[in-house]
């Protein structure tokens, strides 16, 4: 059996397969790009209507801190107000009395952490309690007496200068200590540059275990040290913050020695030899002004006693005669 097939009748059945497969890959892409085009619409349609009800973004350079109120309302009033007025006292003191003020604290110690503009409140708060002391005293004005203006004024003059009594107290027994423990640490040193110690480790050595004022000291002359200030500048600077003759004088023998490139040794045991004469000397000179300041009790407490034993028992006798 013989089949003959015309070129006509392929063509068509190839026609045919080719249209059907191109309509078919026309319309899978159709369906894709449908789809595609419909999330995009969808997109641009929630990004217009959620823009509308967006939060505004906030800065992460600089954000917002709300603020918080800590402590008392005593200490946002009243400490507050006291402190402005201590900040405005400092700007209205003259200079050169507040750096001289500024040095006596420091040499004081800065007791209760007071600076110049601290006592000055505190002088200034006295004086006014002081005043209002002697106005109370001196309240009923038609019966005004001599003594109890005297006595106002005097309530006046000691709230002015008790202060600067306490402080200059406060400077004495400052100084009373550092004077008495330098040929303690003196000695301590000079012991330390004989075990091969370094100056400067001596002072650290002695403010470990030295809980004093002058053990303190040391301890910043240390911490200077580390902070890399120089030795001349650490030593003067304990030398302005203390005032004492002796130690200054101390001070700069240990500068000239450095200068000079003498050993510390030497000097250690030369200034711990004078310090424990001066200390001798400085005894005898306290005790030789103990009988000076004796004499005020004595003429305050005994001698009226001794006077009324010895001269009581012949009063009547005296009395019968006249």
């Amino acid at each position: 059996m013989n089949i003959n097939l015309n070129n006509t009748d392929l063509f068509f059945p190839l026609l045919g397969a080719f249209v059907a497969i191109l309509g078919t890959i026309l319309a899978i892409v159709g369906i894709g790009s449908w789809f595609k085009k419909g999330n995009g619409i969808t997109t641009r349609l929630v990004q217009f209507v959620a823009a509308e009800t967006k939060q505004p973004e906030v800065n992460k350079a600089n954000p917002i801190i709300l603020r918080e109120i800590s402590g008392s309302l005593f200490n946002r009033t009243i400490v507050n107000w006291v402190e402005r007025f201590i900040r405005f006292l400092e700007k209205a003191t003259p200079e050169k009395m507040a750096a001289n003020l500024e040095h006596k604290l420091l040499v004081a110690g800065n007791p209760n952490n007071m600076h110049a503009g601290g006592f000055f409140a505190f002088r200034l708060v006295l004086l006014v309690g002081g005043g209002f002391l002697a106005l109370l005293f001196n309240r009923d004005i038609r019966n005004l007496t001599a003594i109890s203006v005297i006595i106002g004024l005097l309530i006046i003059a000691l709230s002015f200068f008790l202060p600067v009594l306490w402080l200059n107290g406060q400077i004495k027994a400052k100084q009373y200590e550092i004077r008495r423990e330098l040929p303690n640490a003196l000695d301590m040193l000079s012991v330390c540059a004989d075990a091969g110690m370094g100056f400067d480790q001596s002072l650290q050595k002695i403010s470990l275990y030295w809980d004093t004022d002058l053990g303190h000291e040391l301890k910043r002359v240390t911490q200077e040290l580390e902070m890399g200030i120089s030795r001349a500048d650490a030593l003067k600077n304990m030398s302005d913050r203390l005032d004492v003759e002796d130690l200054s004088r101390f001070i700069s023998i240990i500068i000239q020695a450095e200068l000079i490139g003498m050993s510390y040794a030497e000097v250690l045991h030369a200034q711990a030899q004078q310090m424990r004469v001066l200390r001798q000397y400085w005894a005898r000179e306290v005790a030789n002004k103990l009988p000076a300041k004796m004499i005020i009790p004595l003429a305050l407490f005994i001698f009226p006693a001794l006077i009324a034993v010895i001269l009581g028992p012949t009063i009547p006798t005296i009395l019968n005669i006249f």
